[in-house]
């Protein structure tokens, strides 16, 4: 059995880019579906160095990976983002404008078709074009191994 379900912007990572991109994007109303490939939310912070220092965040002298990432489901939580870990995305095809599909390894299929936002993490940030009353499009993920 699979399930469909509706959101605004498909987020692939999530590591703290991934994390605040929920964070921008929910001030503007939009929600958003987080995939990454590992177990858990925080990216190489949370997995590779969850109690070392990082002295880099602007405005925040001393965290650790696993602080930040903690920092950041915090400041996301009223925003309630859907998460899909453990999947790895193996396919990104362009059918249609401005239409999407995305598979993931565990069969999860997304589409997207939202122009006036985008969102990508490592190393990019959420972009937002136009405002937030214009046309809503969806992004329809299924999960499970349905066609």
């Amino acid at each position: 059995m699979s399930e469909t379900i509706k959101t605004d912007v498909l987020i692939i990572g999530a590591g703290p880019v991934g994390l605040f991109a929920v964070f921008e994007l929910g001030l503007l109303d939009i929600k958003a579906h987080m995939v990454d490939i590992l177990d858990k939310v925080g990216g190489q912070c949370a997995e590779l160095y969850p109690e070392k220092p990082i002295y880099d965040i602007p405005g925040i002298p001393y965290i650790t990976g696993h602080g930040l990432t903690d920092a950041l489901m915090e400041q996301i939580k009223p925003f309630n983002p859907t998460f899909h870990l453990g999947e790895m995305v193996t396919t990104l095809e362009k059918i249609g404008e401005p239409l999407f599909r995305i598979g993931t390894d565990r069969g999860s299929r997304a589409r997207h078709h939202r122009q006036d936002a985008r969102a990508e993490s490592g190393g990019a940030a959420a972009r937002h074009r136009g405002s937030r009353d214009q046309h809503r499009a969806q992004v329809r993920v299924t999960i499970g191994n349905s066609k």
